[in-house]
């Protein structure tokens, strides 16, 4: 069985509430998930030592980092959690579960083949941020019936102008899980490319991406945006 880690803010006390829920959640459905606590930019000056990443040219990050917009601390701590992640998941040569303190089990989390990364709330993600249910419902297949893997296709692409232009979108990363294969290929981009916004960079230009109908997890309430700011 797939075991997960939910990233939450230790400080923050919305965030480690949600964390609870999320982690009492997957303990009903008999998922296995460890509190881990995350990146943010009170502690992100040594991670940013350790792991000197660059972004990716002409990328949102490329936007951050040239105009040193607010934002920047917040976008690339979150980013940073991912990188932290995925050197884990290599490390154990076992797949993983990567969920953020919101993300809630609707139902067990079933074996199930896929190849590098598994998006695990597909629907819930698009009709949770408005904007992109507006502007993407309906662009994927979703039956929620008998569990079934498909790969990532919807009208959510990746549209600024570099290497990763084109490429299908996960829609946030809430949760997700990735292979040994999947979390190695993820790594390397980031030294070979450079670093992005998590739902930018996580496209199927940089890494097979597939989806599980019906979804594995939902959504607790209004998205705190932590990324942008607490």
């Amino acid at each position: 069985m797939i075991s997960a880690d939910i990233i939450f803010l230790k400080d923050h006390e919305k965030s480690s509430a949600l964390a609870d829920d999320c982690k009492e959640s997957c303990d009903k459905y008999g998922i296995s998930a460890t509190m881990v606590p995350g990146i943010s930019p009170v502690n992100l000056s040594y991670y940013e030592m350790k792991y000197p990443i660059k972004p990716l040219p002409e990328s949102r990050a490329w936007d951050y980092e040239k105009q040193r917009q607010p934002m920047l601390q917040n976008k690339k701590s979150c980013f940073m959690n991912h990188i932290l992640f995925w050197k884990r998941v290599i490390a154990s040569g076992k797949p993983r579960v990567f969920l953020e303190h919101d993300a809630l089990a609707l139902r067990p989390l079933d074996k199930m083949e896929f190849d590098e990364v598994l998006v695990l709330n597909m629907d819930s993600a698009f009709r949770h941020n408005k904007n992109l249910w507006k502007k993407h419902k309906e662009s994927y297949v979703y039956k929620n019936q008998k569990p079934e893997v498909r790969p990532l296709e919807s009208s959510l692409r990746y549209w600024k102008n570099n290497v990763f232009n084109g490429g299908y979108c996960v829609p946030g990363t809430a949760s997700y899980a990735v292979t040994p294969k999947g979390a190695q290929r993820l790594w390397d981009s980031v030294w070979k490319n450079g670093w992005d916004q998590s739902d930018f960079f996580i496209n199927t230009k940089n890494v097979n991406i597939e989806y599980v109908d019906p979804d594995v997890f939902g959504f607790n309430g209004v998205n705190l945006q932590t990324s942008k700011g607490f």
